[in-house]
């Protein structure tokens, strides 16, 4: 995966204590427990990290963390297209 899936790593691991071997690309935020406060902590830590912002619609209960990765590098990309 990208360095971008190591920094959701890092985050989920340090802040959010999740033990490194429950972390896969497939697992949803709902699976690693993360409630709504959590999310939101999640999604602005991420924000602050990879500077862009994860819309709400891609960091759900739901959402996956290979799809927050692959949101987070495509506004990434885009990020630096229109520099």
């Amino acid at each position: 995966m990208t360095d971008t899936y190591d920094v959701i790593r890092s985050v989920l691991t340090t802040t959010f204590q999740i033990p490194d071997a429950e972390i896969g690309p497939e697992r949803t935020l709902e699976q690693l427990e993360l409630d709504s406060l959590a999310l939101a902590e999640f999604a602005l830590i991420l924000q602050e990290r990879l500077v862009v912002r994860v819309d709400e619609e891609h960091a759900t209960r739901t959402t996956t963390l290979a799809q927050v990765t692959e949101h987070l590098d495509a506004l990434r990309a885009q990020s630096v297209a229109t520099q």
